[in-house]
């Protein structure tokens, strides 16, 4: 539940106004992640894993029921409650999604969709340096020295989001082949808070003042708040036909859509807009090819900014798969690095260029015997990162990226051995600190037991990169930084696990990092100064339920066929 970052260089899409806060995205719930059921059936999952103790645990629960008459309800919930082995370092995170599918006649379909996260994380600072692990001075994790020993520092993130997607056919029958003619209205309402603090009235931040260095510009404490709210209105006209139901042949669609922005990052309130032209175009004719492309241009304001993503599929038969794509984008300076105000006082007000990004990738993939190359290379122009005292940085020349991943899936009868196997090159590893390699393997045994009754999963993960340099975090402007004095060397990091499924009903047992029942002294840095746990045993249990709905006279509880929420 900790901050969050891949240790394999990416480029994730971005178009227009961003806060730049990113570090907790992977436990949050968004709208376009809300699944809507076609089946007459209700249906829910839940699983359930607790670690070492009971305040070391996770929970997801998805529902779905639609009623007569063909209305889909659909829930997603997320939650993660871990104290951690180290003080002060416990996160606790929710997330929910929550959806109506109201089908109206056979021409218009609404999606009014709810979503909130939260997400909290108690600050350490990570562990002292020069910490020794496994001596006799060290006396466990819980009462090793950390670089916030006052125990205040403390982040908070908020968003909620209320949906409404409305689609409307003027035109054709999907069912039977024809071209569609049809009109989608979104608008979007979503409110986010950002706030991270440290000190009190009596004492102010004390002991925790060197951790901050330069970001400390008061004694009496540091407080970093920003508040956004957002309406996000789109208008998108799209034709398409469908030679198979619920799979469209051929799609093109032209639209708008609009951002307004409410902001107060404190002290200062601002508001303004965002405003693009947007497109979709699709060629599907078989299974064997797909063209897809996507694409936004910015207008007004937004002049210069633009999004251009594309995917290609060409289907070899028993010769493979091969795929290419391309992800071209230009985008403004987020919030964070243009501009940081600290207890209310202003700390940096640059003039960064925009960044402009450019990533290729290709892909083949045969599998009859479980075998996927991909080749994917970045160009960034003016990129943006954070210097060794957290400070914003502005790369003078471009920063290029070369990576390699690959991956083959080994079966013998009922033994199986994944493999996944990844390069990557920098021109610039004095502004990248990440491994240049790595290395994912899973050796198991699966099969039935019990009159094949019961799926048994039995056997070993493991993980090791090459020696870098963790980046290290700095929870004031939640941010990972470059540090040059702490280096990972290669870990081998094991996981032994027993699974057991019978029917929806599915148990496992996993002991994590193996390597410290027998070696105590060395730990994993992901990020600098906070150390991986040491090996523990986790539990879980999965259970999915089936139930038929109960049907009213003359009603349809099936869903109406048609095309989803619109991406967003």
């Amino acid at each position: 539940g900790t901050p969050a970052r891949p240790l394999f260089f990416e480029t994730p899409a971005r178009l227009g106004f961003d806060v730049g806060v990113h570090t907790f995205d992977l436990y949050k719930l968004q709208p376009a992640d809300l699944r809507f059921y076609r089946n007459s059936r209700s249906f829910s999952d839940v699983f359930f894993s607790q670690g070492r103790t009971q305040l070391e645990g996770m929970m997801n629960a998805r529902l779905a029921h639609t009623f007569s008459g063909g209305t889909n309800f659909s829930m997603d919930y997320r939650t993660i409650n871990n104290l951690g082995q180290y003080r002060y370092q416990r996160a606790k995170h929710n997330a929910l999604l929550l959806g109506l599918w109201v089908p109206v006649g056979e021409r218009y379909d609404a999606f009014l969709i709810f979503s909130k996260n939260v997400n909290r994380q108690q600050n350490n600072g990570g562990i002292a340096p020069g910490t020794v692990f496994g001596s006799a001075d060290f006396s466990g994790p819980i009462n090793a020295e950390v670089n916030l020993p006052e125990l205040k520092a403390y982040t908070r993130h908020d968003d909620q989001t209320l949906q409404l997607i409305q689609h409307l056919r003027f035109a054709g029958d999907e069912t039977a082949g024809k071209r569609v003619l049809r009109a989608t209205h979104s608008i979007a309402w979503k409110k986010q808070n950002w706030k991270f603090s440290d000190g009190d009235d009596t004492e102010g931040v004390a002991s925790d003042s060197t951790f901050f260095d330069t970001l400390l510009v008061d004694l009496r404490g540091i407080r970093n708040y920003i508040e956004l709210d957002r309406i996000d209105n789109s208008f998108t006209l799209n034709t398409f036909k469908s030679k198979k139901a619920g799979r469209p042949s051929d799609v093109l669609a032209v639209g708008i859509k609009h951002s307004y922005f409410s902001l107060r990052q404190e002290p200062q309130k601002t508001a303004f807009s965002n405003l693009f032209l947007t497109g979709e175009f699709g060629i599907t004719p078989s299974d064997r090819f797909a063209l897809t492309a996507d694409a936004a241009l910015g207008l007004l304001k937004n002049i210069g900014e633009y999004q251009l993503h594309g995917n290609l599929v060409l289907g070899l038969g028993k010769a493979g798969v091969l795929k290419a794509s391309i992800l071209s984008q230009r985008y403004p300076v987020p919030l964070l690095a243009d501009r940081l105000y600290i207890s209310k006082r202003l700390f940096w007000n640059n003039s960064f260029e925009k960044p402009v990004e450019n990533t290729l990738t290709g892909s083949y993939a045969l599998p009859l015997i479980g075998f996927e190359a991909t080749v994917r290379t970045h160009l960034l122009n003016n990129y943006i990162y954070y210097d060794q005292k957290s400070v914003v940085a502005q790369a003078g020349s471009p920063l290029q990226v070369a990576q390699i991943l690959v991956s083959e899936n080994v079966r013998l009868g009922k033994i199986h051995f994944d493999n996944t196997v990844a390069l990557q090159r920098f021109n610039r590893s004095d502004i990248i600190h990440l491994p240049k390699w790595f290395s994912k393997n899973s050796l198991y045994f699966s099969g039935k037991i019990f009159k094949k009754r019961m799926l048994l999963d039995l056997g070993v993960d493991f993980r090791i990169n090459s020696e870098f340099t963790p980046d290290a975090y700095q929870p004031l402007n939640w941010q990972f930084h470059l540090q040059d004095t702490l280096t990972q060397k290669p870990y081998p990091w094991m996981d032994a696990f027993v699974a057991f499924k019978v029917q929806s009903f599915r148990f496992f047992f996993r002991y994590e990092n193996l390597q410290t029942i027998w070696n105590k002294s060395d730990v994993f840095y992901q990020t600098a100064l906070h150390p991986q746990p040491f090996g523990a045993i986790r539990l879980g249990i999965s259970w999915r339920f089936m139930d038929s709905n109960v049907e009213e006279s003359g009603s349809n509880p099936e869903a109406p066929t048609g095309i989803g929420p619109a991406r967003q």
